[in-house]
């Protein structure tokens, strides 16, 4: 039987359990029930536009390399729409946080238009194209259990026989057509590896002829840091601010970024994101492409966060999972709304 003195004794040790507790959340794999899969991706998106298709079309806009699985695009937007802004949320297959914010923005947009005096003056100014995810083939290994890490696409490229998620693949953000020869040099199997020639793989094949065929304004990319040393970061391209025209775009981003920013806490110990300073990476990466080749404002977003135990989280439990998402929501939600009627 306890006595006051043993119940004075164990508060504190509870108090640092929860403490502990808190400091351990990290990632959960195989994925909570929560996430979504390859396999209801594909229903939601077709449920999205059948149940809005005055408002929600759904796109095959390429097919992936190895397996030939389908490239989805949620274009949705109204006939007044002028503006085009375009949100591809995962080129790297691990980087599952940037699916669900994408898909939870296309369903914002679709499910509230008709409910929401903001999603209604945002869609009769931009048209938005969502892509969850351009790399479906790293995606399905993820999702499925089958390995946490997959970052490229299944592209054998490790010089040896059979499928290797571990090695084989091409980095589909290192393939863009810009700047290619000036990214680093490593072999097949390293997880960085640029691919053999510029734009060698489907996928950026897909959002190339995409970006061909359409004048984006504005294009957002969300990615996960693994190593929490971008994580919670804002970065734009790579500029030549000799160039006057070129600085000009590039300060219209700047401000459009560090508002963004503003709007978005840290998933851990608060704050708000950064945008990072200094040269960016001159290397063929989507931001770098659309940029500098269609001129369009484009930069990447690093979801997830760094723990108290100084991990980075990229696959959180579910309830942290629909913070983060429902936070880049509302930071999208408030930016656009903001930005409805003025120059990104």
């Amino acid at each position: 039987m306890m006595n006051k003195y043993s119940i004075l004794l164990i508060l504190p040790l509870l108090a640092l359990s929860a403490s502990a507790f808190a400091a351990a959340v990290g990632n959960v794999y195989p994925l909570p029930k929560g996430y979504q899969t390859w396999e209801s991706l594909q229903k939601e998106m077709q449920a999205l536009s059948s149940k809005h298709p005055d408002l929600v079309t759904l796109r095959v806009i390429g097919f992936s390399g190895t397996e030939k699985l389908p490239i989805h695009a949620l274009c949705i937007g109204t006939p007044d729409a002028r503006r085009k802004v375009l949100i591809i949320g995962q080129h790297h297959g691990s980087e599952v946080l940037g699916v669900e914010t994408a898909l939870a923005w296309a369903r914002e947009l679709a499910v509230n238009y008709k409910h929401s005096g903001k999603i209604k003056k945002i869609l009769a100014e931009f048209e938005f194209t969502i892509i969850p995810t351009l790399n479906p083939e790293g995606y399905r290994v993820v999702t499925s259990g089958q390995y946490q890490f997959k970052r490229k696409n299944n592209q054998e490229t490790d010089g040896r026989k059979g499928l290797d998620w571990r090695t084989d693949g091409v980095d589909l953000n290192r393939n863009y057509p810009v700047f290619w020869e000036q990214g680093a040099v490593v072999p097949g199997s390293h997880e960085n590896f640029k691919g053999s020639t510029p734009m060698s793989e489907a996928e950026v094949k897909a959002s190339v002829l995409l970006a061909q065929e359409n004048n984006f304004e504005l294009a957002i990319f969300f990615h996960s840091s693994a190593t929490g040393a971008y994580s919670e970061k804002i970065f734009l391209p790579a500029i030549d601010s000799s160039v006057p025209s070129q600085k000009e775009r590039y300060d219209s981003l700047l401000r459009f970024a560090q508002a963004y920013a503003k709007r978005t806490r840290k998933a851990f110990g608060g704050g708000r994101y950064e945008v990072a300073t200094g040269p960016s990476s001159r290397e063929g990466n989507a931001r770098n492409y659309f940029f500098h080749i269609h001129y369009t404002g484009a930069f990447l977003v690093e979801i997830g966060g760094i723990n108290p135990d100084g991990i980075s989280v990229i696959h959180p439990p579910d309830k942290m999972r629909k913070s983060i998402t429902g936070m880049h929501v509302k930071a999208l939600r408030n930016q656009f709304y903001r930005f409805s009627r003025g120059k990104l």
